[in-house]
């Protein structure tokens, strides 16, 4: 059992730490950098980013490979050219229309809409020599511009200008300077294609003949300003000098599994060697794993969110880590809880370090990684101290502030240490105890209320609910069985103090005690202490065999009450355990009296024998209570004697045999017996009969005489 709390604890532990997570580094190109970002360590290295940028850049300078020139292309051109003319001069001869209806003719001729309307009625309003030459002019500058490539990608319009800015070429009239400018842009055709090849083959070369860009950073050198908007090869300098980091790498992993296996091994070994888990343990284990992998998935969901604390916030410190150690101190010991605080609270510092949105920039300095374990370690055992064996609810409030103070001193202390104090801090570091310690509290009650039932763990608020006279068991016990009730309460006195006195369990001893004998409710006229003096006994009556049946009985009785009422395991195990496999010695005995051959099995209770400390003290104490009342003479020496014998019997029978309570204890035990009933059965002061003044002093009313 105690491997399998290990694994438990160890799986998931090991995944919250290793770096397998896609996102792990936290920055991305467009983030703006939280802090300044120095580089951690040296580095020279090519950069990938910087020397691809420049390959690029020397690829996109080399212009496309044009294929040979379409001649067809120019004619085609050269064709709408003649039918643009031939439409302008239709125009142009209409004498009867003004220059605005001959735009609105030119504006019913596809091949004249590529023109914008100044280019328009520049040619509706040349002269006809300047008509003429700006026909010519035309068809020259489109054929000296179509002999050469026109690509797609080709800037016809700077192509245009260039064969404008030759004076040859350009006209002296601004006016048909216009229209020859739209008509060679309009008229310039593509004529080719790329050659696709030997474009790439030219710009695989420039790429090639681009030398690596080397960066340089030595430790300690600024990368990005503080909120400085982050670049790929921002992002690349924080990797290549260790600033962040992502992928999964070796030593990352090792170190989380190496983590993991120290915590896991830290609890499991100490479950396994010190057994510190009450029944029913497996279920207390499962609910106490589940609750620290939900700490640990806490802290490594919320930690490096607020770490580094820059600001003096102290946010980080509202984490309840603590529950985990009260929850283990609850439903176990003191010590496993004190265990579990330490191991928690180292855990929580490595996660804070190995795990965070920048590793390597979580804390400021180390000082604040050993303020994250101390702090947390201090809160845990602190929390785990006060709520350990808590009865009352009073003292989860108790422990909310003895995790808040020992939080908020441990901060004080390392406040004190810092360099500048702020006191400001003072106000975020009261504030984050109070939270933590009261998140902490409302966690544990909380598990208390809703785990506990999911788990089928009873709580000790339930075993004291269980253990007051009022609860329905206890009223029918004393209403039905008054004999068996006030053996009961004598039984549960006996054995809660001896608990004390050997540190086992005093409030399921007790409430064990209570409800050992309930089984008695199903047939209490068979039992020596609910029969009256002036009743016959049925046993009377019956075979010693069959008495004893009627006796063993209440075991089985008692377990059917139990879990009618629905009393925790941990209450229904003295039911049986009480008697363990003891004969019913009286009617045994009787048996063999009257001459019988009996079978020892027929009168012997089906056990199991005590398997708790709890469970032998209550078996002790009831045979003990059982002894001391029917015996006559209760003397101190008496009351030793009976007590010794039932210890050595006790021994002899073997019924101690399979519980872990030692010599020693036993000793204090049987002196805590001795004690406890001596005191209820020791020798009274025997009264003298009151006298005639007495009588009149009590009662004023009455006379010397009798009269009235």
């Amino acid at each position: 059992m105690a491997a399998l709390f290990a694994l438990v604890v160890a799986f998931p532990a090991a995944l919250l730490v290793m770096p397998i997570w896609p996102t792990e580094g936290g920055l991305e190109p467009g983030d703006r950098a939280p802090r300044d970002l120095i580089a951690i360590r040296d580095a020279q290295y090519e950069s990938e980013v910087l020397t691809e940028r420049a390959r690029d850049e020397a690829a996109d300078e080399v212009a496309p490979v044009p294929l040979p020139v379409d001649p067809d292309v120019r004619d085609e051109a050269l064709d709408d050219l003649v039918l643009l003319f031939e439409e302008v001069m239709a125009a142009r001869d209409r004498d009867d229309l003004s220059t605005q209806e001959k735009l609105e003719q030119l504006e019913d001729t596809p091949v004249a809409d590529v023109l914008s309307q100044t280019g328009k009625t520049a040619l509706l309003t040349l002269s006809d020599d300047g008509f003429e030459h700006l026909y010519e002019s035309a068809e020259e500058g489109i054929t000296a511009l179509m002999d050469q490539p026109v690509l797609e990608t080709t800037n016809v319009g700077n192509r245009v200008e260039e064969h404008l800015a030759n004076i040859e070429n350009r006209p002296a009239d601004a006016q048909e300077e216009t229209a020859l400018r739209e008509i060679l842009r309009s008229f310039t055709y593509v004529n080719t294609g790329v050659d696709e090849e030997r474009t790439e083959e030219l710009r695989e070369n420039a790429r090639a003949n681009v030398s690596p860009v080397i960066q340089t950073w030595t430790s300690g050198q600024t990368i990005v300003a503080e909120n400085a908007v982050l670049t790929e090869e921002d992002i690349e300098a924080l990797r290549e000098t260790g600033v962040i980091e992502s992928g999964i790498g070796l030593y990352e992993v090792a170190s989380a599994v190496l983590a993991a296996g120290a915590l896991a091994l830290l609890l499991g070994v100490y479950v396994y060697q010190f057994q510190p888990v009450p029944a029913p343990a497996t279920r207390r284990l499962l609910l106490i794993g589940f609750t620290t992998v939900a700490t640990l998935v806490s802290v490594r969901a919320l930690i490096p969110t607020f770490l580094p604390d820059t600001e003096g916030q102290y946010l980080a410190y509202m984490v309840p880590v603590g529950a985990a150690a009260m929850i283990a101190a609850s439903f176990a010991d003191l010590r496993f809880g004190a265990v579990t605080a330490v191991g928690i609270g180292l855990f929580a510092a490595f996660i804070g370090t190995a795990a965070p949105e920048i590793p390597g920039a979580s804390f400021a300095s180390p000082m604040e990684a050993l303020q994250l374990g101390v702090v947390f370690i201090a809160g845990g055992l602190a929390g785990a101290s006060v709520v350990y064996q808590a009865e009352r609810l009073s003292r989860y409030a108790a422990a909310s502030v003895a995790v808040g103070f020992a939080t908020g001193l441990g901060l004080l202390i390392f406040w004190a240490l810092s360099e500048p104090r702020e006191h400001e801090a003072l106000a975020w570091i009261a504030a984050a105890s109070a939270v933590n310690g009261a998140g902490a509290a409302i966690i544990t009650v909380g598990v208390f209320v809703v785990l506990s039932l999911v788990f089928g763990v009873t709580t000790r608020l339930q075993l004291m609910e269980l253990a007051q006279s009022n609860s329905p068991l206890m009223q029918r016990l004393q209403d039905e069985t008054p004999g068996t009730y006030h053996h009961s309460m004598m039984v549960g006195a006996l054995a809660e103090r001896a608990a004390e006195q050997i540190g086992a369990d005093a409030l399921i001893t007790r409430a064990g005690a209570y409800y050992h004998d309930i089984g008695k409710l199903a047939q209490p006229q068979y039992y020596i202490e609910n029969i009256m003096d002036e009743e016959n006994s049925p046993h009377d009556e019956l075979p010693p065999r069959e008495s004893a049946q009627r006796i063993i009985e209440h075991v089985t009785n008692g377990l059917e009450l139990a879990k009618k009422y629905r009393l925790p395991e941990v209450i229904r195990d003295f039911i049986p355990q009480h008697h363990g496999t003891r004969l019913v010695t009286f009617f045994y005995r009787k048996s063999i009296s009257n001459g019988e051959s009996p079978d020892a099995a027929e009168f012997a209770y089906a056990g199991p024998r005590p398997r708790t400390k709890e469970a032998a003290i209550v078996m002790l104490a009831d045979s003990c209570e059982a002894v001391v009342r029917a015996g006559r003479e209760r003397g101190p020496q008496q009351i030793s004697s009976v007590v010794d014998a039932i210890f050595a019997e006790r021994l002899a029978e073997g019924q101690l045999d399979d519980c872990d309570i030692t010599m020693r204890e036993l000793q204090l035990v049987a002196a805590s017996f001795k004690a406890t009933l001596r005191a209820v059965y020791h020798q009274r002061i025997a009264y003298p009969a009151p006298t005639t003044d007495e009588t009149t002093v009590t009662n004023p009313g009455t006379s010397p005489g009798g009269g009235a």
